[in-house]
C-alpha cells in the first residue's frame, strides 16, 4: 500500500477504515474462515461500489479536458479497497486449501444414548448377580447334619440323668394352721418385748368374726319399708342417668344449632 496511515483515514469512513486495519498483519492473521467471507464480501461491495463513481469522473473529466483524472480522491479509494479486496480474497483461498479434519466425537441422539444406558444397567445387573452368588457361596455355613444327632443324643442323657424332685403338696389347712402358728409365735414375741400386760393380751385367742347373714324381713311393715328404698335408690339411679343423657343430648343441639348459624 503506497498511502501513509493518516491519508488512509482521510479517505475512508469509519466502517471501510476498519475493513483496510483488519486487512493488514497481524489483524488478518485472527480472523477466522467465517470472519475473512464476511469481510471479503463488504470490501467487494465497496471495491464496485467506488470503480463505477471513480469511472464516471474520469468520463466527465474526460469530457472536459480530453484526459481522464487519475489523480482524484475515488480513484484513490478504489485502488484501496481493491487492495484490501485482494488481501481478503488470497487470505481466503490459504486457508480453503488447509484440509479440516471433522470432529470425530458428535455428541449422540437421545436414542443411542438411550440404548447404550440400557445395555450399561443390564451389565452392571449381572455383574452384581454374580458377585452375591459368589459371596453367598463363600459365606454359607457348613451342613450340621452330623452335629445334630449328638447334640439331640446328649440332650436325651441329660434329661435322663436329671433327678426328679417328688412334689410336695400342702392342704389348705395345714397352711392355714402354719400360718397361724407363725402369727402367734410373732405375737409372743413383740409381747414379750413390750411387758407382761402385752403377753397377755396377746396370749388371748381372738374371737372370730361372725359371718354376717341376711336377715329377710318378717313382717309385712318391715317388707314395705324395703321395697321403699329399693325404689328410691332405683329412682335416684334413673334420674341420675335420666340427667346425664339430657345433659349430653342438649350439649349436641347446641353445638348443632351453633353450626346452623353460622352456614347462614
Amino acid at each position: 500500500m503506497s498511502l501513509s496511515h493518516d491519508e488512509v483515514r482521510s479517505l475512508c469512513t469509519k466502517s471501510e477504515l476498519a475493513l483496510v486495519v483488519a486487512s493488514q498483519s497481524p489483524a488478518l492473521e485472527k480472523l477466522s474462515l467465517a470472519e475473512l467471507k464476511k469481510h471479503a464480501a463488504n470490501a467487494r461491495k465497496l471495491t464496485d461500489k467506488w470503480q463505477g463513481l471513480s469511472g464516471s469522473e474520469s468520463r466527465t473529466e474526460s469530457r472536459k479536458s480530453d484526459s481522464p483524472d487519475l489523480d482524484s480522491r475515488s480513484h484513490a479509494k478504489q485502488n484501496l479497497l481493491k487492495e484490501t479486496l485482494a488481501t481478503f480474497e488470497a487470505r481466503l483461498k490459504a486457508m480453503e486449501s488447509v484440509p479440516t479434519v471433522a470432529p470425530t466425537t458428535s455428541k449422540p441422539s437421545a436414542t443411542v444414548r438411550a440404548k447404550a444406558a440400557r445395555v450399561a444397567r443390564q451389565t452392571t445387573k449381572k455383574d452384581l448377580h454374580r458377585t452375591k452368588q459368589s459371596i453367598n457361596a463363600v459365606a454359607a455355613p457348613a451342613p450340621k447334619t452330623a452335629a445334630k444327632p449328638a447334640a439331640s443324643a446328649a440332650a436325651k442323657t441329660a434329661k435322663k440323668a436329671k433327678p426328679k424332685s417328688a412334689p410336695v403338696k400342702k392342704t389348705t389347712a395345714a397352711k392355714a394352721a402354719a400360718t397361724k402358728a407363725a402369727l402367734v409365735k410373732t405375737a409372743a414375741a413383740r409381747a414379750a418385748k413390750e411387758g407382761p400386760a402385752a403377753a397377755a393380751s396377746a396370749s388371748k385367742p381372738v374371737p372370730a368374726k361372725a359371718a354376717s347373714t341376711k336377715v329377710k324381713p318378717s313382717t309385712t311393715a318391715q317388707r314395705t319399708q324395703l321395697a321403699g328404698k329399693a325404689k328410691a335408690n332405683r329412682a335416684a339411679i334413673s334420674n341420675r342417668t335420666s340427667n346425664i343423657a339430657g345433659h349430653v343430648s342438649g350439649k349436641g343441639k347446641r353445638v348443632q344449632a351453633k353450626r346452623d348459624s353460622k352456614g347462614r
